[in-house]
């Protein structure tokens, strides 16, 4: 639900919030951002509210409060993207968990030539984010099977892995960058002919640019929004997330836990497993440098140090992949 306010709108939701003991917080292009506790209310000078947090409750009284005074609720139009005019051999590329508290960050790429593209198409492959998990598990499942083994490749990095690396960048999209790069560039060291690369487009095109070496560089990339358009994307996109799901159920069982999925409700349950195993342990099992750390700390964040790989990661099997 999204709701639209009029200007007296605007400051009765104000008065109401302060009432409430809200803090407020200056942002661009906002009138303010309100925190407590586990509900964040965005005002932004266009009217629109948008809320964030894990209080599901506290943020429907808001809700209701802001219906109570005659806000509206406003439908917003899903922008339409043309089809991408892509044949023949191509690589796809997409990521999953980037948006995911718990968990590693995959990324996955597939090669499709038109045979493949045909049986793939009659199988329903379309973008993950679409289907369900047991259609993602199954849909997997087959697209490795008809794929040759050589024709994708899985990129995962695990969450201790990912800490240390984003200490160092200090970007995500410097981390994405490389991973879709190095899935481009393992694709190609098969020798198989590919003149184009398509991705999704999660920042400036420069992050894989840059980080693509001599094969890479010799073909052509298209980076746009909602990638998952063509269908090689889309096939990446299923095996990226089909391979997230399962490294983090993987992680919940060294703890003996089912660890939540996304970022919106898993304060709670972040602030259980630290009483359980202490605060360090959130290196090995979260991407510690979401603002949600410091709701389930009480706000501490924990130290990366740069032996934390070796030290927290136990067995081959969490160190970063490329097969």
């Amino acid at each position: 639900m999204t709701l639209k306010l009029t200007e007296e709108q605007k400051n009765k939701l104000r008065q109401y919030l302060e009432t409430n003991g809200f803090s407020f917080e200056t942002r661009p292009y906002q009138e303010f951002l309100a925190r407590k506790d586990t509900v964040v209310v965005n005002l932004y000078t266009s009217g629109k509210v948008v809320f964030g947090g894990s209080n599901k409750a506290g943020i429907q009284e808001i809700k209701d409060f802001l219906l109570s005074i005659g806000s509206v609720e406003v439908t917003e139009k899903e922008k339409e993207y043309p089809p991408i005019e892509v044949a023949g051999t191509r690589i796809g590329t997409d990521e999953a968990g980037k948006g995911d508290y718990f968990g590693p960050l995959v990324i996955a790429g597939v090669l499709i030539t038109e045979d493949k593209e045909q049986e793939l198409s009659k199988l329903g492959v379309r973008d993950s984010k679409t289907l369900r998990e047991k259609t993602i598990s199954n849909l997997a499942f087959d697209i490795r099977r008809i794929l040759n083994r050589e024709d994708y490749e899985v990129i995962w990095i695990s969450p201790a892995t990912y800490n240390i690396l984003y200490q160092k960048l200090g970007n995500l999209n410097s981390i994405l960058g490389w991973g879709h790069a190095r899935a481009i560039e393992n694709l190609l060291s098969t020798g198989k002919y590919c003149k184009v690369a398509i991705a999704d487009q999660f920042g400036d095109q420069r992050y894989i640019e840059n980080a693509l070496m001599r094969k890479g560089r010799e073909i052509e990339l298209l980076q746009m929004p909602k990638a998952e358009r063509d269908l090689a994307v889309a096939a990446a996109s299923i095996i990226a997330r089909n391979t997230f799901v399962c490294k983090l159920r993987e992680i919940g069982e060294r703890y003996g836990t089912v660890f939540p999925k996304g970022s919106s409700d898993v304060v709670e349950f972040g602030k259980q497993f630290v009483k359980d195993y202490g605060v360090d342990a959130l290196l090995h099992v979260a991407k510690i440098h979401f603002s949600i750390t410091r709701e389930i700390t009480g706000g501490f964040v924990p130290h990366v140090r740069e032996d934390l790989k070796t030290e927290l990661d136990v067995g081959p099997e969490n160190q970063m992949k490329t097969r």
